[in-house]
């Protein structure tokens, strides 16, 4: 997803954004300072008010690296309500269509 997709996505869909934001700060996920602050700032004012190099700093340091993902099995978006689990409990990368499609061919190998 490009910068400005990813920018304008988390403007429509800031409640859920700030959901996900809110289970990397507790989960102690964000390792740098300067990142964590604008987290932090964005869960406690949304992210309208952030300037144009906040919003570097926020996609560039903060989700991009290594926070926000496609689906690797259909380049298709992950809710920010599966994003969490897609990075970092199923380490898949994998959307909840593709996971359950996923999951489903494995159990048929098993059978």
């Amino acid at each position: 997803m490009l910068r400005e997709e990813l920018k304008q996505k988390i403007i429509s869909e800031s409640t859920e954004c700030i959901a996900y934001l809110t289970e990397l700060v507790n989960s102690n996920r964000i390792y740098d300072g300067e990142v964590l602050a604008i987290i932090i700032d964005v869960i406690k004012n949304g992210p309208d008010q952030l300037t144009n190099s906040q919003w570097n700093v926020l996609l560039d340091k903060g989700l991009l690296p290594d926070f926000y993902v496609e689906c690797d099995r259909c380049d298709d978006t992950i809710p920010w309500s599966e994003m969490y689990r897609a990075i970092f409990i199923a380490r898949d990368h994998y959307c909840p269509f593709c996971r359950y499609i996923e999951n489903k061919e494995n159990t048929r190998l098993l059978d």
